[in-house]
């Protein structure tokens, strides 16, 4: 499983212009956000840890080719990961979502 820094760099050939936590202030924009982490304990002792990572691209395009892109890229990788996608009316942007696991560790990303 890949760790935190490798995946940013997947997300970086997908879109050059994703950022960590806040919007990058353009009418279309990506982020991605370190989330929880899950403990699986084998003998009282820590066996796996697997960071949710969630990436989020706001577009108003119905058809957005970085939304292909990061898909395509965590395909590539045999990143796991979920996908939904919701329509904001008060700013009209479609909302991807993407949450995704990678490997944790204690101080989070």
């Amino acid at each position: 499983m890949i760790n935190l820094d490798v995946f940013r760099d997947l997300l970086l050939e997908a879109d050059p212009n994703i950022t960590k936590y806040d919007g990058g202030g353009t009418e279309n924009y990506t982020t991605w956000t370190p989330g929880g982490i899950d403990r699986g304990l084998a003998d009282d002792e820590d066996d796996d840890q697997v960071q949710r990572v969630y990436v989020d691209r706001f577009t108003k395009k119905d058809k957005d080719p970085i939304v292909d892109a990061i898909w395509d890229k965590l395909n590539a990788a045999r990143i796991p990961f979920e996908y939904e996608r919701d329509y904001e009316p008060d700013t009209g942007y479609i909302h991807h979502i993407f949450t995704c696991y990678v490997a944790g560790t204690k101080e989070g990303g």
